[in-house]
Formats: C-alpha cells, structure tokens, sequence
C-alpha cells in the first residue's frame, strides 16, 4: 500500500509540474499572440498615418494648382488693364481728346504773358 501511495504522490507531482508547464506556455503565447497583434496595429496606424497625410498632400497639392492657375488668369487680367490705361493715356490721346472734346490747343504768342521775379 505504501508503494500506491508514493506512485500517486509521484504521479500528481508529475502532473502537477506538466499542468505547470502547460500555464507557463499558455502565458507564453498569449503574451507572444498581445505582442504581434500589438505591432500589427503599430504597423496598421502607420500605414493609416501615411495614407492620409499623402491624401492630405494631394489635395493641398490640388488647391496650389488651382490657386496658380487663378493667379495666372488674375495676372494676365492685369497686364491687359494695364495696357488699356496706356493706350487711353498715351499722350497723342490725351493731345487729341483735349483739341477735339474740350477745344484746347496751344497758346498762341499773344496768348503767352511772362511774369518776372526778383530773386
């Protein structure tokens, strides 16, 4: 009887330390399972991370084309206005539209005074 009671002793000691080791595995994967799912979201916000500050880029990289071509269009509207006041201001203009609108012409000599300043 005695032998009985040592091998059950032996064999719950044996599965004692199997059921141990088993736990210690099971806490080893589970901690191995935390850490790759763990760096597979790492992983994942990154690529989120990218993908969005790419489609950031893209569209800002859009408004700058636009704005350049707004520009552009603004400018060339600018030179246009630009040439039209030189051509309403050219000096010939002004000479002809004061001769014929306003009926002005050159003095003539006896039209002239001259006025004399002691300095």
């Amino acid at each position: 009887m005695k032998k009985k009671i040592k091998n059950d002793k032996v064999k719950n000691i044996n599965e004692y330390k199997k059921e141990k080791k088993n736990k210690k595995r099971q806490g080893r994967k589970i901690k191995k399972a935390i850490r790759r799912f763990g760096l597979f979201l790492v992983c994942f916000l990154m690529i989120i991370i990218n993908i969005c500050g790419h489609s950031i880029i893209g569209n800002l990289k859009y408004d700058i084309h636009y704005l350049k071509k707004e520009l552009k269009q603004e400018e060339i509207r600018l030179e246009e206005l630009k040439a039209k006041v030189e051509t309403n201001t050219s000096i010939r203009e002004i000479e002809e539209r004061a001769k014929e609108e306003l009926n002005m012409d050159y003095p003539k000599q006896n039209q002239i005074r001259y006025i004399e300043v002691d300095s």
